[in-house]
């Protein structure tokens, strides 16, 4: 394990249980075995390393919806719910069992407006691959998949962080999305559309 990981787990550790405001530079040094002159070699201070924390798991989240966006039996609508309704069950629990998780994201999310920008696009990118597939198939009809994908995007992004939004149950914002998807399909499936061979080539693009 090198130096930097060793610091980044150290915090992590720190701020899931004291939380990011009570923990201090001098802690994670220490908690490293490092001076806290040589921590300051690696991050320039708290907040650097929380951002990089942040930004570590909204890659993996990414990489967690791979198999979901690529799923050979599953038409584009179809992968597009298991994406968003995925996306939402592993925020809602994990924001639910780790508190302190909501507190590290509202402070980056504040206090670092372009990492929120990038972890965004990253998000995007998902949904306009399967948006992409949908056109592709002939199963959903979209002028402009980038346009889409962000409008979808913001249509749904009460879903994606839910408890920096609302207080309401996971049962409860399942409905929602549920009903709010239907309304997209609404005007994104192609009536036409009949379900014929996949297309098999990867279109997946990180």
């Amino acid at each position: 394990m090198n130096t930097r990981t060793q610091i980044i787990l150290a915090a992590k550790e720190r701020f899931s249980h004291y939380g990011y405001p009570k923990t201090t530079m001098a802690e994670v040094a220490t908690d490293c075995n490092m001076s806290p002159g040589n921590l300051y070699r690696y991050f320039k201070g708290k907040l650097d390393i929380a951002t990089e924390i942040a930004r570590e798991e909204s890659i993996m989240t990414v990489e967690r919806l791979r198999p979901l966006i690529d799923c050979p039996v599953r038409s584009a609508g179809e992968r597009l719910e298991e994406v968003m309704f995925s996306g939402l069950r592993e925020s809602f629990h994990k924001l639910e069992n780790k508190p302190k998780a909501v507190e590290l994201a509202q402070i980056v999310s504040t206090q670092r407006p372009r990492f929120l920008l990038e972890s965004l696009r990253r998000e995007r990118r998902v949904i306009a691959i399967v948006l992409d597939y949908g056109r592709k198939t002939g199963e959903f009809v979209v002028q402009d998949v980038s346009r889409t994908a962000a409008t979808l995007q913001a249509a749904t992004m009460k879903y994606h962080y839910p408890q920096l939004f609302t207080h309401q149950t996971l049962q409860e914002l399942e409905a929602e999305l549920s009903a709010m998807l239907k309304l997209f399909f609404a005007g994104l499936v192609n009536s036409d559309y009949e379900q014929t061979e996949e297309i098999t080539e990867k279109t997946l693009s990180f």
